[in-house]
């Protein structure tokens, strides 16, 4: 899905407040504003959800062709609101909050 390109110098929050942190999966295949561009095999993990249960990790959805070290990377559209993805953990399920990421560069 076309969007931009998700990086590691983000800021997103489950619905319930908890932030939400990329794990690096490896070394950053490629770099956006001087930051790693994230891809379908890092994690993205929950920390301080007041949900009960709370929310541990992210799913991505919106995933692109582009390759970043011949991973997918994640994508999101438009570049503030509802993420393109889910929590897991809390119930029901629902989409974190980007609240800030570059608007810069874009991919499919």
């Amino acid at each position: 899905m076309p969007g931009f390109l998700l990086h590691s110098g983000m800021t997103m929050n489950c619905p319930h407040g908890g932030a939400v942190t990329a794990i690096p999966a490896g070394p950053p295949a490629a770099l956006v504003n001087g930051m790693p561009v994230l891809t379908t095999k890092d994690q993205l993990i929950v920390a301080g959800c007041t949900a009960t249960p709370p929310c541990t990790k992210v799913q991505w959805a919106n995933i692109s062709s582009l390759l970043a070290g011949g991973t997918p990377v994640l994508t999101q559209l438009p570049p503030s609101g509802p993420g393109g993805g889910v929590c897991i953990g809390s119930v029901p399920p629902a989409p974190p909050v980007v609240v800030v990421m570059q608007q810069f560069v874009t991919g499919r």
